[in-house]
């Protein structure tokens, strides 16, 4: 049996290509599907429902991406795979994947193009992630 590839590395290679290229043919669909399976088309789902939003604070330069998923709004930090999740939680923690839909997501949507845009003061910047910074906190024991 063939070692699955690590997720991170396929979907990252693949969002170079989007970059380039501007749009998700169907054999970049295939390869998706095999690494991800169940979790290919949530995440296409919410890319094409434009769920994912990037949140720029001025003047800082700081960004917050949010996915807005099937139970609420999480938080993803795409240069350390991390978001804010029960299901990145439970399974990417507990390495059952290595990836939540979210991540794959936000990933594609970044390097599609296809996600929305908030510009926003730094003052705003304590607000927007309480919300998930109280949900860590709280997870832990």
């Amino acid at each position: 049996m063939t070692p699955k590839p690590d997720e991170d590395v396929v979907l990252k290679q693949l969002s170079e290509e989007l970059r380039r290229t501007h749009a998700l043919s169907e054999g970049q669909k295939q390869t998706l599907s095999k690494v991800f399976e169940k979790r290919l088309p949530p995440a296409l789902g919410l890319v094409e429902a434009k769920s994912v939003t990037c949140f720029k604070f001025k003047p800082s330069g700081r960004t917050v991406w949010i996915v807005r998923g099937r139970k609420g709004d999480y938080q993803v930090m795409p240069e350390s795979m991390f978001c804010t999740c029960d299901d990145y939680y439970f399974r990417v923690m507990d390495n059952k994947k290595q990836l939540c839909y979210h991540l794959v997501a936000q990933q594609i949507a970044e390097a599609l193009g296809k996600f929305d845009t908030s510009d926003q003061s730094d003052s705003r910047y304590a607000d927007l992630t309480a919300k998930w910074n109280s949900r860590a906190s709280s997870r832990r024991i």
